[in-house]
């Protein structure tokens, strides 16, 4: 698993304005924490309900990234391993949105 990687994630069943159930989610933990095998993950689910937030980034083949839900995630509800990553550009762009919305 690396950074920018879309894996599909079992979020559960959710309560209001949480993502829910089995959806495509990007990793964005970093490469060099990725690296130690943590048992959690810190990923942004993805939807294909387009709102048209600004803290909506397009993902090709799976909606939109929110980055406005930045999750935490124990690597025991990833469902399957990547098969596209985002790319350096779009992951930075989250990852700047994730930034401004927490105010750092």
């Amino acid at each position: 698993m690396q950074a920018g990687d879309v894996i599909h994630c079992d979020f559960g069943t959710p309560a209001r304005g949480e993502p829910g159930f089995v959806r495509p989610a990007v990793v964005v933990t970093s490469d060099d924490v990725l690296e130690y095998r943590q048992h959690a993950i810190v990923v942004v689910p993805c939807t294909t309900t387009k709102r048209g937030w600004l803290s909506e980034i397009d993902v090709a083949g799976f909606g939109v990234a929110q980055a406005h839900l930045p999750t935490t995630l124990s690597v025991d509800r990833v469902v399957d391993a990547a098969s596209v990553n985002i790319g350096p550009l779009a992951l930075q762009q989250i990852r700047e949105l994730i930034a401004d919305l927490i105010g750092l």
